[in-house]
Formats: structure tokens, C-alpha cells, sequence
């Protein structure tokens, strides 16, 4: 490479290709990063350009995401156990209230519909931690859970004695309620606000192959919970499904109110349809094991201080996250 930026590749066999810069440095006592990606088809010599775009990182990430669920002895699948982890990667003390936990629109598997919002995400789901600002204090190096269902799974008479986990202690609960009561709630864990839930079922699901990419936001009102409700009204955009006979409405959020997110994907030739702008993840991460597999996705440990772990982001998922490992809640290694 040269101090231009110029880098030459030879010898390269035709196809399609993703490119991925990442670089970072330290300013004013914070890391800067610089990611750019770009996919190519190279069938002839090319000479191309990569834009690039400058991010930062927030004190709250997500440590770990699993969501592929899991066999019973019976060989049936299991989802019960879904959940979402995220991370005071910071020194001091953080408070989780009023943050929300949100699921894009899109499964990724076509190109994004929404190219003509730049600057916004689009998400068909969103829950908020309750609190008035200074009831959910996370300490550094400290996490919490968000569960699908705040059980011990491992033995739980709903449960299922082959899950990797036991979310008894879960601090939040995905809690869908319905006349018929089809999700059960559990005592143990306070519940998230179910703030916007398009597809509204009888539970909240995470794709198990992978198709369901998150984000933690902060949404204009916080912790008020009438004006970050009047915000996601004001934010509603619409779009017709498939077929065309029937509107759909999801929430549009500034680029600027996320904390964190992970592309989520597939496997690696879906990896194509990115969703998120690249100023938020530059790369894209999957569970290389697949559906079902008791796998989760963990991000990777960049140091430990003082016995307090920090984890690795750079806003690039495909360099910061194992692609299918054991999952481990509130276990910081």
C-alpha cells in the first residue's frame, strides 16, 4: 500500500469479492475507528475506490446474541431460551433505563428496501428497559439480560433438560401479553415496554437462522415514556407487503441513536444484503452452526484491566464477534 491509500492486489481469480477496510487510533483519550466495505465483482482488471466513515463506540454493547435455539431429547426444536446481552464496556457506572432493544425491519435476504433512508434504520420491533434514570445502574465490566422467557431452562417443567442456559436471573423479559396467556410471565424478571411489535405474535422470536439483526437505542424521550412514545408516532413509516394488498407500518430511527448493532446474517453468501450503514457495522457476523445448534455469538475479549474485561468493537461485527460459540451469560471471559 501507499501513503495514498493505493493497494494493489494480483493475481486475484474472478468473482465476487467484499472489501473490507478497518483502522483505528487514538485521539483525546478515546479510540477513533475507520471502517469502509465495498463488494466488487472482478472479472477484468479494475481500479476502484472505497468510501470510508468515522465512528465511535458507546459505553453499552452487545456482548452476545443467541438466538438459534436448541433440540429436545425428543429431537424437537426448542426457541424458549433466546436472548440478548449487552455490556458496560466502560469504567463507570452506566444506567440502562429507557434504552431500547430493537430488530430490524428486514431479514436481509434481498436487497434493503430502505437505501433511500441513509441515515436511518428501520426496525419492526422495539423494547424498553422501564425506569426513571437512575433505577437500572450497570456497573463497569457488569452486564444484563434481556430473555425470551426468564426461566431456568434446565429444569423448568417448560423447560427443556438439553438447553445451554438458565435465564431464572434474567434482569428483563421479552413479555408478550394476550387474552389466551400463550406467553407465560414470569415472576423473577420485570418485564420490557413493548414499545412497537409490527409482527405481534404470542411470543417475541428471533430468526433462528440468523435473519433478525439487532440494535441497542437510545430513542428521543428515554426514560419519558410519553414522548418516546409520541417520537416513535411521529416515526412511523409504511411499506406494502409482498403482494401488495395490505400496509405494514415500522419505526425509522436516526443513525445517531444507536449505541450499538449487529449485523446479523444468514451465512456468508446472504452477506451481500446489508441493512446497517456501515458507520454503525462494517462487517457482518452469523452462527456458522446454524439453526438449532445451542450456539450463540459472543464478542471477542480485547483486555482485561484490573480484573474488569473489555471487550473488542470497532463497529465491524465480522472482526469482533465468534461466529458460534457456547453461550455464556454474565460470564465475562
Amino acid at each position: 500500500s501507499t501513503p495514498e491509500g493505493i493497494v494493489n492486489f494480483t493475481g486475484i481469480e474472478p468473482g465476487f469479492y467484499s472489501a473490507t477496510i478497518t483502522h483505528s487510533f487514538s485521539a483525546n483519550g478515546s479510540t477513533v475507528y475507520i471502517n469502509g466495505l465495498k463488494n466488487l465483482d472482478i472479472f477484468s482488471s479494475i481500479i476502484d475506490t472505497i468510501p470510508i466513515v468515522v465512528s465511535k463506540t458507546n459505553a453499552f454493547i452487545i456482548k452476545e446474541y443467541y438466538y438459534s435455539g436448541c433440540l429436545t431429547p425428543a429431537g424437537k426444536q426448542y426457541l424458549s431460551d433466546q436472548y440478548i446481552e449487552i455490556f458496560n464496556n466502560s469504567e463507570t457506572t452506566q444506567y440502562a433505563d429507557g434504552l431500547s432493544i430493537v430488530e430490524h425491519e428486514s431479514y436481509g435476504i434481498g436487497e434493503n428496501y430502505w437505501t433511500f433512508l441513509p441515515d436511518d434504520i428501520v426496525v419492526k420491533m422495539i423494547w424498553t428497559i422501564p425506569g426513571n434514570g437512575e433505577e437500572h445502574p450497570v456497573g463497569p465490566g457488569q452486564s444484563i439480560i434481556f430473555a425470551r422467557d426468564a426461566i431456568n431452562h434446565r429444569d423448568d417443567p417448560n423447560g427443556n433438560p438439553l438447553c445451554p442456559v438458565n435465564l431464572g436471573d434474567a434482569d428483563f423479559e421479552f413479555y408478550v401479553y394476550t387474552a389466551s396467556n400463550a406467553d407465560i410471565d414470569s415472576p423473577t424478571s420485570p418485564n420490557l415496554i413493548e414499545d412497537l411489535f409490527t409482527f405481534r405474535g404470542s411470543d417475541v422470536c428471533f430468526h433462528v437462522k440468523g435473519g433478525s439483526a439487532i440494535a441497542l437505542v437510545s430513542i428521543p424521550g428515554g426514560t419519558n415514556e410519553e414522548e418516546r412514545k409520541e417520537f416513535i408516532n411521529n416515526n412511523l413509516i409504511a411499506k406494502n407487503n409482498s403482494g401488495g394488498s395490505s400496509t405494514r407500518y415500522y419505526c425509522k430511527i436516526p443513525v445517531e441513536n444507536v449505541l450499538d448493532a449487529v449485523e446479523v446474517v444468514f451465512d456468508e453468501p446472504h452477506a451481500i444484503y446489508k441493512r446497517l450503514p456501515i458507520e454503525l457495522d462494517a462487517g457482518y457476523t452469523y452462527n456458522e452452526f446454524g439453526a438449532r445448534s445451542a450456539k450463540c455469538l459472543r464478542r471477542k475479549v480485547k483486555e482485561v484491566i484490573d480484573g474488569r474485561t473489555v471487550y473488542q468493537d470497532t463497529n465491524n461485527s465480522s472482526e469482533d464477534f465468534f461466529k458460534g460459540v457456547e453461550p455464556k451469560p454474565k460470564i465475562y471471559e
